[in-house]
């Protein structure tokens, strides 16, 4: 059963500071599983929210854009598995082994340039985020769940984010 999009969140970032401080939050409320898909334009953020992602999991490798390597792995207290799927058409998904990493239970499945994959998330639950400028070193990032696992886990999510704004305020 297709999972649809019902929740819808956008997280202003002013800062790079501020979306490594988004990446953590989230990081915080990871279980193992989960899928996300990462969206935007060439230096909208994605790779940068990887690796603060990466870094609250405790890797000890930083993530670096994987253009020229379809997946990379991440290990920290949950591995991350990084795909850029930039250079793949939906036509190669069937070839690149994408299906074997979504839902694994010891890690999650990092999708950057997910569009060629869209066909896959009918088969389960997923978080996207789309990354868009927002003059200078902002960002608009808007995230949208999909499934009752990553609802609950973008309501976490916004209620840490609003938490740390009140933090950085005062």
């Amino acid at each position: 059963m297709k999972a649809k999009r019902k929740v819808s969140v956008i997280f202003k970032s002013r800062s790079p500071a501020d979306t490594l401080r988004l990446a953590r939050a989230l990081a915080g409320l990871l279980k193992g599983g989960e899928v996300l898909s990462l969206k935007g334009m060439i230096g909208a953020g994605k790779t940068f929210f990887v690796k603060g992602l990466a870094e609250a999991l405790g890797s000890k490798t930083s993530p670096v854009s994987a253009s020229f390597n379809l997946m990379r792995t991440y290990k920290g207290g949950l591995k991350i598995y990084h795909f850029d799927l930039f250079r793949v058409s939906p036509e190669e998904m069937a070839n690149i082994g994408l299906e074997d990493y979504l839902g694994m239970k010891d890690g999650l499945a990092a999708i950057e340039w997910a569009q060629s994959a869209e066909y896959l998330y009918g088969r389960g639950d997923f978080l996207e985020l789309d990354f868009e400028l927002a003059g200078g070193d902002a960002r608009e990032i808007r995230a949208c769940a999909a499934g009752a696992g990553p609802e609950k886990m973008l309501a976490g999510l916004k209620k840490r984010w609003l938490k740390n704004l009140k933090k950085t305020a005062a």
